[in-house]
């Protein structure tokens, strides 16, 4: 079963809810075999901020996670390099490194997730400046698979 509480302008949608998009969600929300979690627009800061958070349910899920490095969004010329960390049930899986500042490297990264049953997963980033005018953000989109 699909647990309830949504993050920012999102509930906790129960499997097969109504489908309609109702804002960011830090929460995974469920329709039908699909869920996601979209974090919205964070300001980027250096100390660590939590972009998504959320236990999985009774099922697997297999699914995609996609970061972004926070970027002006008045000109598209400054930006800040981040570091985001991805947790599972307290353990640390990985780091992806995300670059909307000197633009040596991707803006975006993506990662392939498969999340057991009963998992705790939080995803958190950090910047290399606090710039309240440049904004990064997170989605989740996955399937579910039942027994």
């Amino acid at each position: 079963m699909a647990l309830l509480g949504g993050g920012v302008g999102g509930a906790g949608n129960p499997l097969g809810g109504s489908g309609s998009f109702t804002g960011p969600a830090t929460a995974l929300e469920y329709i039908g075999d699909f869920v996601y979690a979209y974090s919205g627009l964070q300001s980027a800061t250096t100390a660590l901020k939590t972009y998504l958070t959320f236990t999985t349910g009774a099922n697997l899920i297999v699914g995609l996670l996609q970061t972004n490095a926070p970027v002006d969004d008045d000109t598209s010329t400054g930006g800040t390099v981040s570091a985001t960390e991805i947790t599972l049930n307290n353990s640390k899986i990985a780091i992806l490194k995300t670059d909307g500042k000197d633009e040596n490297m991707n803006a975006s990264e993506r990662m392939e997730l498969v999340l057991p049953p009963y998992t705790q997963v939080l995803v958190t980033m950090i910047d290399d400046g606090n710039e309240p005018d440049r904004y990064g953000s997170m989605s989740f989109t996955g399937r579910v698979y039942r027994d």
